[in-house]
């Protein structure tokens, strides 16, 4: 299942329509970048997805930590590129906010 964009299309029309901020440092920074753990954990997450439940239950019951492990670091994740996502948008929104009407948004 996809996880929903942070910002829905009538937040970010809300975001475009408010008066922008002047302030560049009141925008957070993204957590992180990608690197070498994020390419772990999607090539752990692509390896979960292709095992079958039998596959699943007989890793849970040997190791009854391994997916309790896997679902906290997943949703760490989640949660990182979820902010990193949310800081790109609201960046767009402030462009949008403060361009001029004429240009044309491709995003």
């Amino acid at each position: 299942m996809l996880a929903k964009y942070p910002l829905s299309i009538e937040e970010t029309a809300a975001l475009t329509r408010a008066r922008p901020r002047l302030d560049p440092e009141a925008a957070t920074e993204p957590v992180a970048l990608p690197g070498a753990d994020v390419a772990e954990l999607v090539h752990l997450a692509r390896a979960v997805l292709m095992k079958s439940p039998q596959d699943l239950a007989a890793i849970a019951q040997a190791a009854p930590s391994m997916p309790a492990n896997w679902i906290d670091v997943f949703t760490a994740e989640r949660a990182r590129a979820e902010a990193e996502a949310k800081f790109w948008s609201t960046a767009i929104a402030y462009l949008m906010a403060t361009s001029p009407s004429g240009i044309a948004n491709d995003g």
